[in-house]
């Protein structure tokens, strides 16, 4: 068991402006990934899940898995924006994205397993005290991602932990 250093947010279609996966974009994708010191990310459109999956089964069977892809989504649930990874068939590790935007924090706190600490695209609204309070309150994982919406902004923020973390978390 090691650490990871993982993305855990990212919108890589857009990356590719919403066209057909390709073997070369992929080939990008990871040697992008690899060259920031990052051992994967997690793809996490905004309401699709598909594109992430077919991301992981082609690194897993064109790139013999040399970086972990970990499909998910984001998510509106009004007032916010929350990202669903999904870890496996049954296990879901559910985070608030840039808390404070779109809307302010809500309700469904206790059924989440981390919230966003650090967001390059939302740092400036992101009450850090606020968040690392309810962090604690609710005993979610502080993480920092990069809302990457292009390749070179991947690995921008990564956060630093174990994989069994985020299992053991969102297993409850």
């Amino acid at each position: 068991m090691r650490r990871l250093k993982l993305d855990l947010h990212t919108h890589c279609f857009e990356l590719i402006r919403y066209s057909e996966i390709s073997i070369n974009f992929i080939a990008k994708l990871v040697a992008s990934i690899k060259a920031k010191g990052l051992d994967g990310i997690a793809i996490t459109e905004h309401h699709n899940s598909d594109y992430g999956y077919k991301v992981k089964e082609i690194v897993k069977h064109s790139f013999s898995s040399e970086v972990l892809i970990i499909p998910g989504q984001e998510i509106n649930v009004w007032p916010v924006q929350i990202v669903e990874l999904y870890l496996d068939d049954t296990i879901t590790f559910r985070f608030l994205a840039h808390p404070g935007y779109p809307g302010d924090y809500y309700d469904g706190m206790a059924d989440l397993h981390g919230i966003e600490l650090y967001n390059p695209l939302h740092d400036w609204h992101i009450d850090k005290q606020k968040v690392k309070e309810i962090a604690h309150k609710y005993q979610l994982l502080l993480l920092a991602n990069s809302d990457a919406h292009n390749i070179d902004d991947i690995g921008s923020y990564y956060t630093e932990l174990f994989l069994e973390d985020l299992i053991s978390r969102a297993k409850g």
